[in-house]
């Protein structure tokens, strides 16, 4: 066999392993996913200032209602919103100085707007928290200071 003969059935035979390779490949197609999990969040708490209070007059004392701001994962809507560990009012609070007390409570309607994302550029929705102090009795005879109460406020999907 001449050198010319012995090349092209070495030429032949590395185009016929390679056509081989061809056939043992294959392809698939692969699933690729992500799960998104409802979420709620806080955006503002503001203080619900009952003001300075006049003991000579006593009055109710009704402060402006003040907007707990939430958001949610779009078309999620809250499950659960709680002042204190109540999910629909009236919250029966007791401020404090240390040594007396003021009562007071505060209303709302549990929020069921649902959310439009959590990401720049969405607005808010608002939870009206309306506050209301008895009068009379109730700081009438209480000594001078500051009076506060921490509130949980809780949101959940």
């Amino acid at each position: 066999m001449s050198s010319r003969t012995l090349s092209r059935w070495i030429a032949a035979a590395a185009l016929s392993s390679c056509s081989l390779l061809s056939w043992a490949s294959d392809t698939a197609t692969m699933t690729v996913t992500a799960t998104v999990v409802g979420v709620c969040k806080l955006v503002s708490v503001p203080t619900l200032d009952f003001g300075t209070l006049n003991q000579a007059t006593a009055p109710v004392v009704n402060p402006p209602a003040v907007n707990v701001t939430y958001r949610c994962t779009k078309g999620t809507p809250p499950g659960s919103f709680k002042v204190g560990t109540l999910t629909s009012g009236p919250f029966n609070g007791v401020l404090s100085n240390g040594t007396d007390t003021i009562t007071y409570t505060i209303n709302w309607t549990p929020p069921t707007t649902a959310g439009s994302g959590l990401g720049s550029g969405v607005t808010p929705i608002d939870v009206p928290l309306i506050g209301s102090m008895p009068g009379g009795a109730n700081y009438q005879n209480v000594s001078a200071g500051t009076y506060t109460q921490s509130v949980p406020i809780e949101i959940s999907p």
